[in-house]
């Protein structure tokens, strides 16, 4: 016979476990000592307990394996064995599936990374730029709702019937990165027009500007590239950068009545124009 400690090692079972499938009955030692109360347990144990381990990793209740390890009715057995052969079975094949799913989804991810490389930097220049007359709406929002915002801006060009002569673009006076909320102005370039509320002039200015190719989430790599290239030029930033978008959600044949993102339009195809205002450094 085992002792207890040995009969735990033999069948990787913890020995409080063993005592308390002794307590509720379910694999009573072999003997116990009537002095010391120690318990031992036979080879047969063995062969029991790995039975009741099996039908516990099936998901069977204790009280449920208490009743197989006491019964001799075969039959019966028999079929809730069979039953839960096929239960299993099912959950074989449930599993292969999401299996073939996740691994599918894991392609689709690979692949769509591949499809969208980094950005495409141009080379940084400096252009000298005129005063224009632009049309803004002004809020704070979260960036997620930036959408939205462009819809009330192409809304109110439309009733105010102006005539819009160049691209979207977007000046961030703050950003809150943590909690992806901005002031963001929105402006399109338009015609003269009678004054009425929402226009400014864009000041005219020295600007230093970078074109990047690729999605918006990219365009930082393009705002460090730009400040470094200031600073290594001896210039100073003044004013707020503008984001132009000169190819992006806002198709270039839109219908102002009727303005929606262009979604047939990959992020990796999106351009747009960093501008910062610069001076010149006293040397």
């Amino acid at each position: 016979m085992y002792s207890i400690g040995k009969f735990s090692e033999i069948c990787n079972i913890p020995v409080k476990t063993l005592r308390y499938y002794s307590d509720i009955g379910l694999l009573k030692p072999s003997y116990i000592d009537p002095v010391t109360n120690y318990r031992y347990y036979d080879y047969d144990k063995i062969q029991i307990i790995k039975k009741i381990m099996l039908l516990k990793s099936c998901q069977f209740p204790l009280v449920t394996i208490k009743e197989f390890i006491e019964s001799s009715d075969q039959i019966q057995w028999k079929s809730i064995l069979e039953h839960k052969i096929d239960e299993l079975e099912d959950q074989k094949e449930q599993i292969s599936k999401q299996i073939e799913e996740m691994n599918r989804l894991k392609g689709q991810i690979e692949k769509e990374a591949s499809i969208i490389p980094g950005p495409l930097l141009s080379d940084c220049s400096i252009e000298n730029r005129k005063e224009i007359l632009v049309y803004t709406i002004r809020e704070k929002i979260k960036v997620k709702f930036i959408d939205k915002l462009v819809k009330n801006l192409f809304d109110r060009v439309y009733a105010f019937n102006l005539v819009i002569t160049g691209k979207l673009m977007a000046i961030f006076h703050e950003r809150d990165l943590n909690q992806k909320e901005a002031d963001v102005e929105l402006l399109l370039p338009i015609k003269d027009t009678n004054k009425i509320d929402g226009c400014r002039i864009l000041s005219s200015g020295t600007y230093a500007c970078l074109t990047v190719k690729g999605p918006y989430s990219e365009l930082d790599v393009g705002y460090e590239m730009l400040k470094n290239w200031i600073m290594e030029q001896n210039l100073t930033h003044v004013g707020k950068e503008i984001e132009i978008y000169e190819k992006g959600l806002v198709p270039s044949d839109f219908n102002i009545r009727e303005i929606r993102p262009d979604f047939n339009r990959h992020p990796s195809e999106f351009i747009t124009k960093i501008c910062i205002q610069v001076i010149k450094n006293d040397s």
